[in-house]
Order: structure tokens, then C-alpha cells, then sequence
């Protein structure tokens, strides 16, 4: 009997059976899995942050180009926007941006070279210009103040604006 124990002891120091071995790697998994998790939702925050500095530079970028075009005075019956058959190349002056927009995966700079980052591939960005009266200045006052505002979205929500007051000295 003593030899049967002997032999049956000695098989048992050599290695892990079956079950431990399934063990071990359940306990391993758990390890692993508690390390890592926390990192995923980081990750897909630095994306967002990522992406909100390009959204931020692309908004200043379009302010900027906008801010570069001369002030056109408007009196009070003449509305903001580009005039017939001009284009983004051939604006003349801030308040053709009126409504101007770029969609998704066609953003584009003031020369007209796409922005190929990968994280711009669901941004879209759009431009609105309003003539307003300030306190102060009579509402038949020649308008000489404009608020410019850029807006870049992620699909359907905003997450960069920015907006201008800017104004024409005679």
C-alpha cells in the first residue's frame, strides 16, 4: 500500500492538474480584467478631448478667416450672405459667411485643402452672421456691429462655439 501512496504522491508534485490550471487562469483573467477596465472609458475620453481641441482649432481657424474680410455696411432692408454665384473663394466680405457650412468629412481651410486628420472625419462646421444694434444706437442707425458665431458639431452635437462682436469704424 505504502508503494501505491508513494507513487500517487510523486505524480502530484510533478504538475497542476486540470482543475488548478483553470483556476489559476479564472483568477488571472479576473486580474487583468481589473487592471484594464478603467482604462477603456480613459481612452475613449482622450479621443473626446482629442477631438475637441481640432474642433476648437477649427473654429478659430474659420474666425479668423472670417474676421480677415472687410466689414460691409448694410442698411436696415439689406440681409447678410453671399451674393449670387459666389463661393467661399470669392467671399468679399464677413457677412457672406451667413449660413455658410461644411459637412462632415469636408472641412476644408481658407485655400481649400481638405483636413484629412482622422479625427475630423465626423466633424462638420457652420457660420452664421447677424447684424445687430447695440444699447444705445437708434434701430434706423446704419448697422455697425456684427455677431459672427462658429459652430463645429460631432454628428449631431455641438462641441465647439465660439462668437465675435466685431465692428466698423466710419
Amino acid at each position: 500500500m505504502q508503494g501505491i501512496a508513494t507513487m500517487s504522491q510523486k505524480r502530484r508534485g510533478r504538475g497542476f492538474t486540470l482543475a488548478e490550471a483553470l483556476l489559476a487562469s479564472a483568477i488571472l483573467m479576473i486580474g487583468i480584467l481589473a487592471v484594464t477596465v478603467p482604462f477603456a472609458p480613459a481612452a475613449a475620453n482622450e479621443r473626446l478631448v482629442a477631438q475637441q481641441a481640432l474642433g476648437a482649432a477649427l473654429a478659430q481657424e474659420m474666425m479668423e478667416e472670417v474676421l480677415g474680410k472687410p466689414f460691409a455696411l448694410l442698411d436696415a432692408n439689406n440681409a447678410a450672405g453671399p451674393e449670387a454665384g459666389e463661393t467661399r473663394a470669392t467671399f468679399n466680405s464677413m457677412d457672406d459667411y451667413e449660413n455658410y457650412a461644411e459637412s462632415a468629412g469636408n472641412l476644408r481651410n481658407f485655400r481649400g485643402d481638405l483636413c484629412t486628420d482622422p479625427l475630423a472625419a465626423d466633424l462638420s462646421r457652420s457660420v452664421s452672421v447677424d447684424y445687430v444694434h447695440v444699447p444705445g444706437q437708434g434701430v434706423s442707425d446704419p448697422y455697425t456691429f456684427v455677431v459672427i458665431k462658429v459652430t463645429v458639431w460631432q454628428r449631431a452635437r455641438e462641441i465647439v462655439s465660439l462668437s465675435r462682436l466685431a465692428y466698423f469704424l466710419p
